[in-house]
């Protein structure tokens, strides 16, 4: 007996020792076909790694996990070396790679963003904001020491805006197709304005669900289930919406953040990485592990389910976010809760090496600071974007001056406010002031406005419609949204504010790009695509004159640029006069310099310059010059100042003794007794337009 139990002491030191050779030298153990072949890394990764100093070696038998376990003094990075990475690594490197080149892309301009108004949330979406307390109080849990480092402390509840957005109604497709099965497609975030961070808790996409509905009905292909999304579906979309809802200040996301990732793709990525990197997966606490995007290990993660939507929200969001998100320098921290894994994205690292420091996103612009500098960009093509907006601003310039002068001028159809009726809805048309910021601004060069002189009018295209040829036509759609003009008319400041513009020519010409398909030409889209009353031109003055405005529109604001081709030409200019003030006034340009040009050859500057020339017999000669400015740091605006030319030359008039000579063409008269082509007047004025107002 005594035998024998000593028989089963020296079996139980020697099979440990056995099995840990044959996993050191083979990497794997074999059982048969009963027992599953397991890397030392995956069992590992299931045990959550050693704990208390104890290495553990797990065999799977079916799904009871036996252990090992036994102590070492060896170091145990000899066993953290084998961690072997997923089979799909070196494709996720590439495709990361992928993402990386297409985020670049969006911000040079080269490839077009998407906006969405909030009311697309209407197509088959419902959104709340309730959530369990015991959700909230497990986010808290896991993210709290996150917030702690990064913000001084976890927000109170107040501060935290949950928003839960569910697909569960009858929806219409973007081929506008109607489908009455809702994907049940469902967005659970969290979002901290004050933190500059969106956090998705839950997601569930409509693609997948789609997939996994009609996968035991009928496969479908990938073109048959694009067909039966709703017109919003990505999760990137849905972030940025939602996002949009809770802040007034969308374009300063900084943080994304992905809470209790499940998804066994993207874990697979990040337990290898805990592993090779920490020895353990379990519990890896923040700060964790952080790597640069461009990394191998940051594409990957960049590319995995759970890292893609970041990916997706930059290329198609990226135009309306800051400036500084220019840069590629991405930052992603990975790390585990009591083996709940999260992922957090920085989209503004300070260095490529340097985790994010506590406040860093709070930052103040002064005239010392430079406000771009050309390693923020990847877009060599500035010049080149520049020179082109220029010479369609040369051509502006021209037929703005043949309007002027009576020659070959196009005279703008007045339009009834009835033509609305065609297509268009208004969806807001209330007395509402502007941004503070720019009530100051119309303050300081004319004066203020009021409440009750104020009106916002938010117009959108969304209804059937009868185009120019008497035909009817279906109203115009896509992922962008309807078209719409969001503007505020201030008749008693002379002044138009431009919040927003999607005209229907627009997103036709998108449209057939989108399906691959040749776009029409311009006569075609404007007899048959588009409602008569489409140009944001006419619809401006039609709107102006309707809410009392008269012949005295003398300010063109543009608020928030996002346009990519009229961003570039300003970080152009921008460049070339860095150490200039960027707050109002800011830069200031004549139609004399090449810069003032440029911007008014831009999509933002073009609409004005069309403006003045179709209604150049009400609005009389007008000396244009444009400013460019921020209201905060990466908040570029455009203000364009087309007052009479009486007024910007009155001084040098007075000098001559002419002060009356243009009064005529200034209030409006096209032809006046008193205009001499011969008079040294002209010249005087066009002396005017070198000096700044």
């Amino acid at each position: 007996m005594a035998t024998s139990t000593a028989v089963w002491r020296v079996l139980a030191l020697l099979v440990p020792a056995i099995l840990l050779l044959l996993t050191a030298y083979h990497g794997t153990l074999d059982f048969g076909s009963e027992v599953s072949r397991t890397t030392l890394a995956d069992q590992r990764a299931d045990l959550g790694g050693p704990t208390s100093g104890l290495k553990r070696i797990a065999l799977h038998f079916g799904r009871q996990h036996h252990a090992v376990d036994f102590s070492s003094s060896s170091d145990h990075q000899s066993l953290i070396k084998r961690a072997d990475p997923p089979s799909n690594y070196a494709a996720l490197v590439c495709k990361g790679g992928l993402l990386l080149e297409s985020i670049k892309a969006a911000f040079e301009g080269s490839t077009p963003g998407i906006s969405f108004p909030e009311s697309e949330l209407d197509n088959g979406w419902t959104k709340t904001s309730e959530v369990e307390e015991e959700d909230v109080e497990a986010v808290e849990r896991r993210w709290k020491g996150t917030f702690d480092e990064l913000f001084g402390a976890y927000p109170p509840k107040p501060d935290i805006k949950p928003v839960i957005l569910v697909q569960n109604k009858d929806y219409d497709t973007i081929l506008d197709d109607h489908v009455d099965r809702p994907t049940k497609a469902e967005s659970r975030g969290f979002y901290y304005p004050g933190q500059q961070l969106a956090m998705s808790v839950v997601s569930y996409s409509a693609a997948q669900h789609i997939l996994d509905r009609n996968r035991n009905e009928k496969p479908l292909t990938k073109a048959e289930r694009d067909g039966l999304l709703p017109t919003i579906a990505k999760l990137s979309d849905l972030i940025w919406l939602a996002w949009s809802t809770v802040t007034s200040n969308p374009e300063r996301l900084r943080y994304l953040a992905r809470d209790n990732i499940s998804n066994e793709n993207t874990k697979a990525v990040m337990r290898y990485l805990f592993l090779r990197d920490k020895g353990q997966a379990n519990s890896v606490v923040w700060p964790g592990l952080s790597y640069d995007g461009d990394s191998d290990e940051g594409k990957a993660l960049l590319a995995t389910p759970n890292g893609r939507a970041t990916a997706w929200l930059l290329t198609d969001h990226g135009h309306q976010m800051d400036w500084r998100l220019k840069s590629r320098q991405l930052r992603v921290y990975i790390f585990s809760y009591a083996g709940e894994y999260c992922m957090l994205w920085d989209l503004e690292p300070q260095s490529p090496h340097s985790r994010p420091k506590r406040n860093d996103h709070i930052k103040q612009h002064t005239k010392s600071q430079p406000r771009r500098s050309t390693e923020h960009r990847f877009n060599s093509g500035l010049k080149d974007d520049f020179d082109a907006a220029k010479k369609q601003g040369d051509i502006a310039y021209n037929e703005m001056q043949a309007a002027f002068d009576g020659v070959c001028a196009k005279e703008g159809r007045d339009w009834d406010p009835s033509a609305f009726e065609n297509g268009w809805s208004r969806k807001k048309d209330s007395n509402a002031l502007p941004d503070q910021r720019w009530q100051d601004i119309l303050k300081q060069v004319g004066k203020a406005p009021t409440t009750e002189t104020s009106f916002y009018v938010d117009l959108v295209h969304n209804k059937d419609f009868t185009n120019s040829e008497g035909q009817p036509a279906q109203f115009i759609k896509s992922f962008k949204g309807f078209p719409l003009y969001a503007q505020h008319y201030i008749p008693a400041s002379s002044a138009i504010i431009v919040l927003q513009t999607r005209s229907p020519a627009y997103l036709v010409k998108d449209r057939f790009v989108l399906q691959g398909q040749q776009v029409p030409s311009s006569k075609q889209i404007n007899d048959q695509y588009v409602p008569p009353l489409n140009r944001w031109s006419d619809a401006t003055w039609t709107l102006w004159k309707e809410k009392g405005g008269g012949n005295d529109l003398q300010y063109i604001g543009r608020d928030y640029i996002a346009n990519p081709q009229t961003e570039s030409v300003m970080n152009y200019i921008f460049d070339q006069h860095d150490n200039e003030p960027h707050e109002f006034p800011g830069l200031e340009f004549g139609m004399d310099s090449d810069e003032g040009r440029a911007l008014l050859g831009t999509p933002n500057g073009i609409g004005t310059a069309r403006l003045l020339i179709d209604h150049a017999s009400e609005l009389g000669r007008r000396d244009v010059r444009i400013h460019i400015f921020e209201l905060e740091v990466g908040y570029p605006c455009m203000l364009v100042d087309m007052r009479p030319a009486l007024l910007q030359s009155r001084a040098l008039e007075e000098r001559d003794g002419n002060s009356t000579r243009y009064l005529g063409l200034a209030q409006g008269q096209k032809k006046s007794k008193r205009y001499d082509k011969s008079s040294p007047g002209l010249a005087l004025r066009a002396s005017a337009r070198r000096i700044k107002a």
